[in-house]
């Protein structure tokens, strides 16, 4: 099972990989957790080489440091960077179990955590027993089922179609799930993605992400603070005072840094019929939200 996992292709390899093979073409990247994963599509955008580098749960932590690896690595003709700073974008910089995926994918390290074990055996302490059997499962299953058709070689997440194809970073979902749009979904959905005071990093992370502008800009690459629509019932939903300190502290970081800010989060233009689920974009939505984003990147051009 180890030599199984320890040769598994991912998203998040497959989306830096990528990267790497237009390293001297990109322009523009997008960083973000899913949100922005799913609502930025680079083929919809014409006016600069795209690419979107968010990825499920992926925090502000990594972000930085897949950004800066990749520069790095020959990543060499990035104009603007844009920075997801949604609802939960401060509120921590672990991504749990996922930051021993992203040390297998990639080779970020998170903080000072010993990898000791995470090396030893994939299996046991890498991705748990129970994760490493649902991924050789689903890999077992897609050879069987779809044999020598054309299928993603990674897992995805189960409303993801997989014999759909990556886009310059960009996978999407279609369709709409009618079960996440209710008043018990939309509690449910904003308690999970709340800010827990005690635990919170938020002083720890903005200072990260300060120091990532800080970085960029002496690289010529200029930051934009963005966040991604997500459905306007469902925003009610969240904790006001956490808003209110998420305004503020993005607004204090496009004051400092003379940096824009995009926020897209509450956007009256998104449908329900624009998004999978109440905070997720649907591939129709993603597309809508592109076109938005390449209009405004057309007018920094000219």
């Amino acid at each position: 099972m180890d030599l199984f996992l320890r040769d598994i292709n991912s998203l998040s390899s497959e989306k830096y990989n990528g990267l790497l093979n237009q390293k001297d073409s990109i322009n523009v990247l997008f960083l973000g957790n899913s949100h922005a994963n799913y609502a930025i599509n680079p083929c919809k955008i014409d006016s600069f080489k795209t690419y979107n580098l968010a990825n499920v749960s992926q925090k502000i932590y990594f972000d930085k440091r897949l950004t800066i690896k990749a520069i790095n690595e020959g990543v060499s003709n990035l104009e603007y960077v844009f920075i997801s700073v949604d609802y939960h974008s401060l509120f921590t910089s672990t991504q749990g179990i996922r930051d021993n995926w992203t040390y297998y994918a990639n080779g970020i390290k998170y903080k000072d955590k010993d990898y000791t074990k995470v090396n030893l055996s994939p299996f046991l302490w890498g991705y748990t027993p129970k994760v490493s059997l649902s991924l050789l499962t689903k890999t077992i299953s897609r050879k069987i089922k779809y044999r020598e058709n054309n299928v993603l070689n990674f897992d995805v997440e189960k409303f993801v179609d997989i014999k759909d194809t990556l886009c310059n970073g960009f996978i999407g979902i279609n369709g709409t799930d009618i079960s996440s749009f209710n008043d018990a979904s939309y509690l449910s959905k904003a308690r999970y993605l709340g800010e827990n005071t005690e635990t919170s990093e938020r002083k720890e992370v903005i200072q990260d992400l300060m120091e990532f502008i800080e970085f960029l800009k002496k690289q010529n690459i200029k930051p934009i603070l963005f966040s991604s629509p997500t459905y306007s019932e469902f925003n009610k939903y969240l904790d006001t005072i956490t808003v209110k300190q998420n305004l503020a502290d993005i607004h204090f970081l496009s004051k400092k840094y003379n940096i824009p800010y995009w926020r897209y989060n509450d956007d009256a233009r998104f449908l329900k019929e624009d998004f999978y689920n109440q905070d997720h974009l649907n591939k129709k939505g993603a597309e809508k939200f592109s076109k938005l984003i390449n209009a405004r990147l057309n007018a920094l051009s000219n």
